[in-house]
């Protein structure tokens, strides 16, 4: 129980205090102030102080106002204990310090009260300051900058990481604003323009250049309301990261999507039309037939690779992958699929079943690459001699594709991290080179792309089975 001090000349007044007190708290007594002042210099600590006016010596409001001089009233909650009467004593005491007061003589529930509430209050302090000191050590352990704003736009915290990009110590930042630490016009407004934003209660996230100590930096800034219990909006969080290196990478791979689309993708296109003509003019030479198929084949493996390798790039860009929606029938799209598959592999079995109406908007060409990635690692991943099964069901709200196969599950450690870049469905490593662990990457972008999902189960008894959904969108696209 918490522990509560009685500073109290009368040792009537004491013992009945005690006996309201019992089971509420520890009451511990004091008959005159400087024996308390003695203990509480020695580093003891209560959770409330139950101080009499009227005390011998030192009066009550001299204690209160000695006390209130090296502690505030969060930290050492003070409820008097007046006159009846007495008005202008218990103003006297609430301008000194007192948090509350009780008058003598006081009603027991009256006292038992008071005391709870103000120990309950000094609990609630006490967890907001556990909080704050658990946010500080967190700060200052984070590469990011951490900082906090009041209304004012004055900086109130700041974490110590800031010392990684200026000369500058904490105390420099703490109560000035970004105009008084001498920040450039435009991007004080910028500031300004964030921090009232987010104290209307909206997350904000700019991008501003920073002169460091190893040269220009670009920074992103993430400003997060904070709030009290009832919502109100008391300051506005900071937490700044450089992002110098993310935003080269990014260039970098600005600059890999138009080395892959015309040094890459023109060339093998222009095999593949070769390879076209070669095999309308072949006739019936089958030694030079089947060398331009091999040519065609593999042509068309690496442009599905570097297609991959656009859409990937894309998605790392920030933008998803680029929608061109009209009414489809996914029945009709995937039939192609199926097709094709068939005509690639004639040595497999491939079982096809349709239920409902398979009706959307969506955009068939990606939705044919989504059926084509799922089947080509059901293929792949698969014994040689066992069936693949297509299902595809029309749902009221949504039209629901299934692919399963047989085979070795996907272990469960990569279950976690299938539809991840760069990763694939089975343990071992794919030789054949024809893929890059994209394929399921893909399905899954395409699939978000539509506001769908796509899920996966797989087991020794079942197989692996992949179900992508997709919703029927209602508005028809613009012809």
């Amino acid at each position: 129980m918490p522990v509560v001090w009685l500073v109290e000349d009368s040792a009537l007044e004491r013992e009945r205090a005690r006996r309201v007190l019992e089971g509420h708290c520890v009451l511990e007594a004091f008959a005159e102030g400087p024996t308390m002042l003695e203990k509480l210099a020695l580093g003891a600590r209560p959770a409330l102080v139950l101080l009499d006016l009227n005390l011998p010596g030192i009066s009550g409001i001299e204690l209160l106002r000695f006390l209130r001089a090296q502690l505030d009233a969060a930290e050492l909650p003070v409820l008097m204990l007046t006159g009846a009467g007495s008005k202008a004593d218990v103003v006297e005491s609430l301008l000194a310090g007192a948090n509350d007061y009780v008058t003598k003589p006081y009603d027991p529930s009256e006292l038992i009260a008071r005391v709870t509430s103000q120990l309950r209050t000094q609990q609630l302090h006490q967890r907001l300051q556990q909080a704050e000191e658990g946010f500080r050590r967190l700060a200052a352990h984070l590469p990011d900058v951490v900082a906090r704003f009041d209304r004012q736009h004055r900086h109130i915290f700041v974490s110590p990481s800031i010392r990684r990009f200026t000369t500058e110590p904490v105390e420099h930042f703490l109560g000035k604003t970004n105009a008084d630490l001498g920040m450039p016009a435009e991007r004080v407004h910028q500031w300004g323009a964030a921090i009232d934003e987010a104290f209307t209660g909206r997350e904000v996230v700019i991008e501003f250049a920073f002169p460091g100590l190893e040269g220009q930096r670009v920074m992103e800034s993430r400003l997060l309301p904070e709030r009290d219990a009832r919502g109100n909006v008391l300051s506005v969080l900071s937490i700044a990261r450089d992002v110098t290196d993310e935003r080269m990478r990014a260039e970098y791979e600005r600059h890999l999507i138009g080395i892959v689309s015309h040094d890459l993708k023109n060339p093998l296109s222009a095999i593949l039309m070769q390879a076209a003509v070669g095999l309308r003019r072949a006739g019936e030479d089958a030694g030079i037939r089947d060398i331009l198929e091999r040519i065609r084949r593999t042509a068309t493996r690496a442009t599905g690779l570097v297609s991959d390798l656009l859409d990937f790039t894309r998605t790392r860009l920030g933008g998803g992958l680029p929608l061109v929606t009209s009414h489809q029938d996914l029945r009709d799209v995937v039939v192609q699929v199926l097709e094709e598959s068939r005509v690639a592999r004639p040595d497999r079995r491939l079982r096809w079943e349709v239920q409902g109406q398979t009706e959307l908007v969506a955009d068939g060409e990606r939705l044919a690459q989504l059926a084509a990635n799922l089947l080509a690692n059901a293929l792949q991943y698969s014994p040689a001699e066992s069936e693949v099964r297509v299902q595809l069901e029309g749902l009221p709200e949504a039209v629901v594709l299934t692919v399963h196969n047989e085979g070795a599950p996907i272990p469960a450690e990569a279950l976690a991290r299938l539809f991840e870049p760069f990763q694939r469905a089975s343990a071992e490593q794919d030789r054949s080179g024809r893929n890059v662990g994209l394929g399921l990457y893909i399905v899954h972008q395409i699939a978000r792309a539509h506001g769908g999902q796509v899920m996966v189960r797989s087991s020794h008894e079942e197989g692996t089975t992949f179900v992508v959904k997709l919703p029927r969108v209602r508005a028809a696209a613009s012809p």
